[in-house]
């Protein structure tokens, strides 16, 4: 995603991946979304599974990103490049959406590209959140100039209609601003969502059965961005602001009042120079195996430092899983 526009970052998914530490039929991939050329974006697929190997990928080996391109997106709004515009995934699925255009649907297993439905006209794509819930993509989208907010779902509805949009009703008259961390919790229909209310921090919960949002408290999680549910740690795993990744405990989605505990990894993964670090994202790859990509600007590079390069950026990618030592402290394990 842009790094022209950090405001957004941890906003939006700038990697898709998915499996496990089972068995795997065929190779697995991951695919990332960068703001890599003047007028658009481009989608990059990388072998996941020749980060296991002695060649290829292999941690510490410098490189260029893979080609040929999965798909090259030109911006709708050319003379503002990148604005207007953000992704989300659902399955093999990414979907590129578009402010007052048509969306369009990118699939990473049959390398199609198809027309999506248009978004809705108070969505504003690139200022806010997407996350998928089941077969459906939640959109809360924010206007800084009139502090107000969007909600969507998108979903299939039959073959005859195709991808659709229904407006929900918006987040309380208390929930202001940006969402600054989110993340779904394991009952598969409860989204927990912090935001800031004139400077005072604020944690919100919308159930997707019942349409309904419910209040939890002025505290809030301790993410940047998304975190995801880790079901060998028993809880959400995220970035920390200050290069860290840390761990939360799932709370109840009646919980009122009650900050969760939460750890973080005793050594930085990223940030660790602030001259050069420009914006970080992790995405979950199954149980307990994740990816974080880190973008840092360019210096001269000696072999073995990074793994790619994109318009004066290093890219490094990791990816590694959780565990808690006997001390019951947060660590991570099996880097590549």
């Amino acid at each position: 995603m842009s790094n022209k526009h950090r405001e957004q970052e941890g906003q939006n998914p700038r990697v898709a991946g998915g499996g496990d530490k089972k068995p795997r039929h065929g190779r697995e991939h991951l695919y990332l979304v960068l703001d890599d050329w003047d007028k658009g974006f481009s989608i990059h697929k990388i072998d996941a599974d020749s980060f296991d190997t002695n060649d290829g990928l292999q941690s510490g080996v410098v490189g260029h990103l893979p080609k040929p391109l999965a798909l090259r997106l030109e911006s709708p709004a050319c003379h503002v490049p990148h604005t207007g515009m953000s992704f989300a995934t659902l399955g093999t699925k990414i979907f590129a959406f578009m402010t007052q255009r048509c969306g369009l649907v990118y699939d990473s297993e049959t390398a199609v590209l198809a027309i999506g439905t248009h978004a809705p006209p108070k969505m504003l794509c690139g200022f806010g959140i997407t996350v998928a819930v089941g077969e459906v993509i939640y959109a809360l989208t924010y206007r800084f100039s009139n502090s107000q907010h969007s909600f969507e779902a998108m979903s299939w509805e039959h073959p005859t209609e195709g991808w659709s949009w229904k407006t929900l009703p918006p987040p309380p008259s208390t929930f202001r601003g940006r969402v600054n961390s989110y993340a779904l919790h394991p009952d598969g229909c409860t989204i927990f969502m912090t935001s800031a209310n004139n400077g005072r921090m604020g944690t919100y919960s919308f159930n997707t059965k019942d349409s309904a949002w419910r209040w939890h408290g002025e505290w809030a999680l301790p993410f940047v961005g998304q975190a995801h549910f880790d079901g060998e740690t028993n809880s959400w795993v995220g970035l920390c602001w200050d290069g860290y990744i840390c761990s939360c405990k799932v709370v109840s989605p009646d919980c009122l009042n009650t900050a969760p505990d939460w750890q973080m990894t005793k050594d930085k993964l990223f940030y660790k120079d602030r001259q050069r670090y420009m914006w970080a994202s992790l995405t979950s790859m199954g149980t307990n195996r994740f990816c974080l990509v880190q973008c840092v600007r360019r210096e001269e590079v000696e072999e073995g430092q990074a793994l790619g390069d994109c318009d004066g950026c290093i890219l490094h990618l990791t990816i590694f899983g959780l565990k808690y030592n006997q001390k019951g402290e947060l660590q991570t394990t099996d880097h590549h």
